[in-house]
């Protein structure tokens, strides 16, 4: 069995592959009363059903499980471990002073079917607009925290070395046509000089738990205020391969 992902456009599409555990279905077969018959004439074994029942649950943990950081990552036994359970469109704003990176604006939309049950108690919630303060108290403590062990999945490397991240500032949620939407400030612990170091940085998450995607091209543009001269050009980071070296993240890389 061996199992990959496929990039058609911006979108990676989970599938799996059985290798000698399924045997190829014969040639679709006429019965007596004129109807095909739709299933290959070899029994299949017991291994193959059991891949195909792995299968069917990794594919229906998609729309099963779509909450994002309910719960430590850490904690979710190894088999969850087979694919993304969480999708997130993103986008990003470099805040700069002068040619400085100070900050990150960011904005996670997630995927529709968020298990609000797991975070709290949401049953007076609106159907659309900013979440109160309660509410935004709720998810900040019960799944946007404990990112912060994580960097916030986001990743800023200076002359090829990662440089640390400080706590969010500035967070609030709203539900925005069906999705949760998160939107935090992430400033760097020390800023960086991106006209005299070559800096670059993404969002994705080095395991197969959130899978991160552009929300909108560029994925990072610079604040107002930038240097003219200066822009964010995305790219493919070959040197940090995710989702165990079967997918090269998206990243952006700064320059004046």
């Amino acid at each position: 069995m061996q199992m990959s992902f496929l990039k058609r456009g911006r979108l990676y599409v989970h599938y799996m592959t059985l290798r000698a555990a399924w045997t190829a279905p014969a040639p679709l077969q006429v019965k007596a009363n004129g109807s095909p018959r739709l299933w290959p004439s070899c029994r299949p074994s017991v291994t193959s059903l059991l891949a195909l029942v792995r299968w069917l649950q990794r594919g229906l943990s998609r729309y099963l499980l779509p909450a994002c950081c309910v719960l430590p990552l850490a904690a979710l036994p190894a088999p969850a471990q087979a694919h993304p359970h969480v999708w997130i469109n993103y986008s990003m704003v470099a805040q700069t002073q002068g040619t400085q990176l100070v900050a990150m604006q960011q904005t996670w939309i997630f995927s529709k079917g968020f298990p609000f049950s797991l975070v709290g108690d949401f049953s007076g919630m609106p159907k659309s607009g900013p979440l109160n303060a309660d509410y935004t108290a709720t998810f900040k403590a019960q799944a946007f925290s404990l990112l912060k062990s994580s960097n916030y999945f986001t990743h800023v490397f200076v002359d090829g070395k990662a440089v640390a991240v400080g706590e969010a500032r500035n967070f609030s949620v709203s539900i925005e046509h069906g999705h949760v939407v998160y939107r935090f400030l992430l400033p760097l612990v020390k800023p960086v000089d991106f006209k005299r170091e070559r800096v670059t940085l993404g969002v994705w998450d080095d395991t197969f738990f959130v899978d991160f995607e552009s929300a909108a091209q560029p994925v990072l543009t610079l604040s107002a205020g930038s240097p003219g001269n200066c822009k964010a050009v995305a790219f493919e980071d070959r040197d940090h391969p995710i989702f165990g070296g079967s997918v090269i993240p998206e990243a952006s890389r700064l320059s004046c």
